[in-house]
């Protein structure tokens, strides 16, 4: 509670609390009226009656909207914690997104076998149990936490706290003993822990569940590759989900898991091996070994620079990603990917942990299974939550690890190899995604960096020895330093021309440059401004029908001109009018199967569903790593 009310600079009065409230001013509005009749629920039973006096209450509600409670116990303290931490980057917010997962497949299994109902009859205890069953067996959380056993008592409350909250939650750490023999390394132990291991008497610590020897210090790198390679034998399933400690994730989101499953095109796997002279020909195509998704920035409302974020995700990880993932050159480049475990931990792993070489962990197994043979896929429904960096400097380290890991994979012999065994329009696609980017953006910055210095002229520059006539490569001072030649319409020099420099072509070249960079800029960043205008949300009608806004009458399908035309008139009788052109209608469609008996439901961030058939009584499940 102190890090939220505690001011950060004793040169200003705004402390973590007031900038939550300011950014979300009317979900604190509602959070106050709860916490308010919460409390007078509580001071019916406990005390007074809390009616009384207007002008007093008025008063007594002071505290309510300054911090959230006016009573120090620990039951209002912790809402004003939960609803703090649930607005900002915290691992709280990252594991009660993901844990609705578990919520979404006890829905799915319920709604998809209503049988399940009717055989527990009006047994809920029962019901709840099978429905927990199966959500256990399909979905697993793991938390690596390498300092968990130092942490101190605040630290170890709120581990506690999420424990707690929620007993399925598991969390690997690191645990360090004293060596056996005198003067020798300690020995470090990856233990595993969760909401149902037992206390220690002793240590008043949970007991690990398990717990595996490590051959020396597990951490060689940066930590972040080196925390997910000692988790890793934790975890138990077929597919992956390797997730960052300041995402979110959504229940409307998590019922798309089945779909996102199914991407793997792993219905109907052949029995024969693929290594045999018989059976090779059931395995024409390569197998999915990533399933790249999109995020949502979620801190996009944070200034300028959270606007510019999301900007910058929209452009690369939605618009260049399905590019390159169409051409067959994205590679992994972080999270929610969905990966394809059996595949991948047989294959070279999920993560590189080398210190000065894999700066970027995350590139290298998209590399590892792009040189292995396995197929990375992109889609376009299913999203995740995610916070960026917010400071000058922090977006400056950010790009700054950007840059030198890129440096660094040029040393690695992922990058030789794929550099000399690609062929020539997949190496393309790959080289000027990854290196070439950073390549171009140097090139760039010189040749602004040597047009500016040529197009201006200080004559202390000038060396002894030179002309001490301005130099050619000096454009700029030259329009008013020299005399420029002018004509007239007939192509005849003007009078008071005598002894002029032909130099109206350079200037005309210098303006197109000016022009064509601010132009080339225009259109770099014009997908961040169409990400944030506005959209109304479109509906799948199977005849192309899409109503506006403000239409609530369904459509019925003989009012439509049909898609032999180039749009589709509505009658008079609807309240809005919208043609549809059919390019739109073909990228605004995403399945036309049934009729659709809903209007359109505004919302501008949730992507569509699409509809693959698979079963949750299959043995697939998935881990979930953080």
């Amino acid at each position: 509670m102190r890090e939220i009310i505690r001011e950060e600079d004793q040169n200003t009065r705004v402390t973590l609390l007031e900038y939550l409230k300011q950014l979300h001013s009317v979900e604190w509005d509602n959070f106050v009226k709860d916490t308010k009749i919460l409390a007078e629920e509580s001071a019916m039973y406990n005390g007074p009656t809390p009616f009384g006096d207007e002008k007093v209450s008025k008063t007594d509600d002071l505290p309510f909207y300054c911090i959230g409670f006016k009573s120090s116990s620990p039951e209002f303290t912790l809402r004003t914690r939960i609803w703090s931490s649930l607005r900002a980057q915290t691992l709280y917010r990252t594991v009660s997104g993901m844990m609705n997962y578990g919520k979404a497949i006890k829905l799915l299994y319920r709604v998809e076998n209503p049988e399940v109902v009717q055989t527990f009859g009006g047994n809920t205890e029962k019901l709840e149990r099978e429905l927990e069953s199966m959500a256990r067996r399909k979905f697993k959380f793991i938390v690596s936490m390498q300092r968990y056993s130092k942490f101190n008592k605040e630290e170890h409350e709120n581990a506690e706290f999420l424990l707690r909250a929620y007993p399925e939650l598991q969390i690997a750490y690191l645990e360090e003993e004293p060596s056996k023999k005198e003067g020798g390394d300690p020995r470090l132990f990856s233990a595993l822990i969760d909401g149902h291991s037992e206390f220690d008497i002793q240590t008043g610590k949970r007991r690990p569940k398990f717990r595996i020897e490590l051959p020396g210090n597990p951490i060689l790198g940066d930590g972040k590759s080196d925390n997910q390679n000692h988790a890793i034998i934790f975890y138990r399933g077929e597919y992956l989900q390797l997730i960052d400690a300041n995402q979110d994730n959504y229940l409307e989101e998590c019922l798309k898991i089945r779909n996102v499953l199914g991407e793997f095109e792993e219905y109907e796997v052949s029995s024969q091996s693929p290594y045999a002279h018989w059976g090779h020909k059931d395995f024409k195509r390569s197998p999915v070994a990533i399933i790249g998704a999109r995020e949502y920035i979620f801190s996009e409302n944070i200034g300028i620079l959270g606007d510019l974020a999301a900007g910058k995700e929209q452009t690369f990880g939605t618009l260049t990603a399905r590019s390159l993932s169409w051409l067959g050159g994205k590679l992994h480049y972080g999270h929610p990917d969905f990966l394809n475990a059996v595949y991948m931990t047989t294959r070279g792993g999920v993560s590189k942990a080398q210190k000065g070489l894999h700066l970027n962990e995350d590139i290298y197994a998209g590399m590892t299974a792009f040189g292995r043979g396995g197929r990375i896929k992109h889609t376009e429904y299913y999203q995740c939550g995610k916070g960026r960096d917010l400071g000058f400097g922090t977006i400056l380290n950010f790009m700054t690890k950007i840059g030198t890991g890129m440096g660094e994979q040029m040393l690695s012999r992922e990058y030789y190899y794929l550099g000399t065994q690609l062929p020539i329009d997949r190496f393309l696609t790959f080289y000027y995604a990854h290196p070439g980017f950073q390549i171009n953006n140097i090139l760039i910055i010189l040749s602004v960096q040597v047009f500016m210095v040529t197009s201006e002229w200080r004559p202390h520059l000038v060396p002894f020895f030179a002309d001490p006539s301005p130099p050619v490569v000096f454009l700029g001072t030259l329009n008013s330093s020299v005399i420029v030649c002018r004509f007239d319409d007939n192509g005849l020099l003007l009078n008071g021309s005598d002894g002029c420099y032909f130099l109206t072509p350079v200037f005309d070249w210098i303006t197109r440059c000016i022009i064509s960079i601010f132009l080339v800029f225009m259109i770099a960043f014009l997908p961040l401004f169409l990400q944030g205008k506005p959209r109304s949300a479109l509906a799948s009608y199977p005849q192309g029908l899409i109503l506006s806004q403000n239409s609530r009458k369904e459509a019925p399908a003989k009012h439509c001109c049909g898609w032999g035309n180039n749009s589709c008139q509505f009658r008079p009788h609807l309240r809005s009018l919208q043609p549809v052109s059919r390019r739109t209608l073909l990228r605004a469609t995403w399945s036309s199967v049934g009729p659709v008996t809903s209007p359109p439901v505004e919302d501008s961030q949730q992507p569509g569903s699409l509809s693959t058939s698979s079963s949750l009584d299959s043995p697939a499940r998935a881990s979930t790593l953080g």
